[in-house]
């Protein structure tokens, strides 16, 4: 696993094809999440659909901090597990009932789309 300065953590599942993701582009990802600190196994949290992909725009800072940063350099068609520390997600505050304050996530990403 890799280990970026800000602390995230990504392994590449499958590496995609085309151009990088950069800042300032669009893109539609398919993902899974998760959280640690429910016994043994993680508990899922959120998960979307290829058919209705979640779009943002990377480094308008409209998704938290580990996302817009995990998805810089994929691909089109790749898979990147990534392990987000609270302070790149939701970090004391948490967010409601979903997701408790100091949460660490575990994600996979599939980027679908660099607009």
């Amino acid at each position: 696993m890799i280990q970026t300065d800000s602390g995230l953590r990504y392994e590449d599942k499958k590496i995609g094809t085309g151009s990088d993701a950069t800042v300032g582009k669009s893109v539609a990802i398919h993902y899974t999440c998760w959280i640690t600190g429910y016994g043994k196994n993680p508990l899922k949290i959120g998960e979307t659909s290829r058919s209705d992909p979640f779009w943002f725009t990377i480094g308008d800072k409209l998704v938290i901090q580990g996302w817009d940063e995990a998805v810089r350099g994929m691909k089109v068609g790749g898979i990147r597990e990534v392990i987000v520390p609270p302070h790149l997600a939701y970090g004391g505050e948490g967010l409601g009932k979903k997701v408790p304050p100091n949460s660490e996530l575990i994600t996979e990403i599939e980027l679908l789309i660099i607009g």
